[in-house]
C-alpha cells in the first residue's frame, strides 16, 4: 500500500498494446516509481522510450496491463470508470506542449473551465480562484484578454493556471516549454517552480531540454520502457 506521504507510487507497472494478437508489444516493462509530496522531478529519455505512454498511465488516461498505481494513496486499479474520472479531475493537473486553450474565450474563462466542468455553472468563487491563479502566473493585466491575442509564453502560463484550477496534488507537464523560445521557456519554468515551492504541488516534467532537466530536484531517465537512472539533482541556477 502507498505511504501517506506519497503523491504517486507505481509498482511493477507494465503496458502493452495489441494485447492478445501477433502484434502485441510491451512498451513499459515493470516500472517502479515513487514521488513524495512536493517533489519536482524531470522525466527524460530518447524518443520512443515510453515517456508519453508512462505519462498517460500516470495521468489515468490509459490503464496499465499489470502492476499497481496509487494516486494520493488511492489505488487506481480498484476504481470504475466514473471513479477514475473523478480522481483524475480532482488530483491531477496537465500541462501539454500544445496549450489547447479555447481561443474565443478570455484567459480567465479558460482557467475556469476545469472547475466549470466539475460544478456545472460559474460563480463568483470560481472567478476569484481563476483570477488569483492568473495573478500567480503573472497575467493579472491579461485576465480578460482572449487567449488568441496572447503570446506563446503567455498562453502557456494560462495553461499552467488552468492545470492548477482544481488544486491538484500532482501536475504532469509534457514538454511544457517545447514550443517556446528560451526566454519564454525560462519564464514558464520559473512559474512551475514557484508553484511547487509555494504550494507543495508535486511535479513530473517530461523534457528533452537538458538545461531544464538540470533545474529539477530529481531526474528519472527512461530507456526502452525501463527506468535506467533515478537520481537526486542539485538544480543549476538561472
Amino acid at each position: 500500500m502507498a505511504e501517506a506521504a506519497d503523491t504517486l507510487r507505481l509498482e511493477g507497472v507494465r503496458k502493452s498494446y495489441n494485447t492478445g494478437t501477433a502484434l502485441e508489444t510491451e512498451v513499459l516493462h515493470g516500472i517502479d516509481l515513487r514521488l513524495a509530496r512536493g517533489e519536482f522531478a524531470a522525466l527524460i529519455g530518447p524518443s520512443g522510450s515510453g515517456k508519453s505512454t508512462l505519462l498517460n498511465v500516470i495521468g489515468l488516461l490509459d490503464p496499465p496491463n499489470a502492476g499497481s498505481l496509487f494516486i494520493e494513496g488511492e489505488e487506481a486499479g480498484r476504481l470504475d470508470d466514473a471513479q477514475t474520472t473523478r480522481l483524475r479531475g480532482r488530483a491531477i493537473g496537465f500541462v501539454f506542449q500544445y496549450h489547447y486553450l479555447l481561443p474565443a474565450f478570455s484567459a480567465l474563462e479558460n482557467v475556469m473551465m476545469p472547475v466549470l466542468a466539475a460544478r456545472g455553472r460559474p460563480d463568483d468563487e470560481m472567478r476569484a480562484t481563476a483570477a488569483a491563479l492568473l495573478d500567480k502566473v503573472g497575467l493579472t493585466r491579461w485576465r480578460d484578454q482572449k487567449t488568441s491575442k496572447l503570446s506563446g509564453g503567455q498562453q502557456q502560463r494560462v495553461a499552467v493556471a488552468r492545470a492548477l484550477a482544481m488544486k491538484p496534488a500532482l501536475v504532469l507537464a509534457d514538454e511544457p516549454t517545447g514550443n517556446l523560445d528560451t526566454k519564454s521557456a525560462d519564464g514558464v519554468f520559473e512559474v512551475l517552480r514557484k508553484v511547487n515551492r509555494d504550494s507543495g504541488t508535486t511535479f513530473l516534467i517530461v523534457t528533452h531540454d537538458p538545461r531544464l532537466a538540470q533545474r529539477c530536484d530529481r531526474i528519472v531517465e527512461l530507456v526502452d520502457g525501463r527506468i535506467v537512472s533515478d537520481r537526486p539533482n542539485s538544480p543549476a541556477s538561472g
